[in-house]
C-alpha cells in the first residue's frame, strides 16, 4: 500500500479547489480567526475518529448563521474530499468541543449539543477522520468557517455543492485553519 501511495504522490486535488477559493467567495473578507487547541496552523493534527476542538472570533454582527466545511485538498482525486459539513450553526457560538462533528449515534458523552450535519465524501453525516494513503506524503486538512447573512433551509442534509449553491452571494466573512496528517 505504501508503494502505491508513493507512486501516486503527485496526484492531488489541489488547494485551489478548496471552499474558500470558490469563485462565489472571491471578494469575501477573511476576517474570522479559526484556531484549535489540538494543533497549530499548518502543523500536524491528531489522526483521530473525533473531530478536533475548534474556536473562533471575528464573526460579523450581521451574521445569521455559520457553516463549517472540512476538506482534504491533497486527496488523489479531482476535487478535495469532504470530511465534514456543519450548518445552521448559531452565529453567537465561539467554539466546538472535541468530537462535536460526530453523528447522532457516536456523540461523545462530553459533547452537549448535536450539530446539523451535511453529507461528507463517504455519504455519511459525520466527521470522517483523516486517513491519507500511506506513503502519499503530507495531506492538508482545511477547516473553513463561513459567516452567512441568512439561514439556509434544506429539505434534506446538503452535500458540499448543494450547500455552496445555497449560500453563494450570502457569505459575509470567512476564516480557515489548516492542519496536516501523514501516514
Amino acid at each position: 500500500m505504501r508503494a502505491l501511495g508513493r507512486r501516486i504522490r503527485g496526484w492531488r486535488a489541489g488547494a485551489e479547489h478548496r471552499t474558500a477559493e470558490d469563485d462565489r467567495f472571491f471578494d469575501v473578507p477573511h476576517t474570522i480567526e479559526l484556531r484549535s487547541d489540538a494543533f497549530a496552523p499548518d502543523e500536524p493534527m491528531p489522526i483521530s475518529r473525533l473531530s478536533p476542538p475548534l474556536r473562533w472570533s471575528g464573526v460579523p454582527t450581521e451574521a445569521r448563521c455559520l457553516v463549517l466545511v472540512v476538506e482534504d485538498v491533497d486527496v488523489p482525486l479531482l476535487r478535495p474530499f469532504v470530511h465534514a459539513i456543519a450548518y445552521e450553526i448559531d452565529p453567537a457560538a465561539t467554539s466546538f468541543a472535541e468530537g462535536a462533528l460526530a453523528d447522532a449515534h457516536s456523540v461523545p458523552s462530553h459533547v452537549e449539543t448535536q450539530l446539523a450535519l451535511g453529507y461528507n465524501g463517504r455519504g455519511r453525516r459525520a466527521y470522517a477522520a483523516p486517513t491519507p494513503p500511506p506513503g502519499h506524503g503530507p495531506h492538508h486538512y482545511v477547516f473553513t468557517l463561513l459567516a452567512i447573512d441568512f439561514t439556509p433551509r434544506f429539505d434534506q442534509p446538503p452535500t458540499k455543492n448543494r450547500l455552496l449553491d445555497a449560500i453563494g452571494g450570502h457569505v459575509i466573512a470567512l476564516g480557515e485553519l489548516t492542519g496536516t496528517a501523514e501516514r
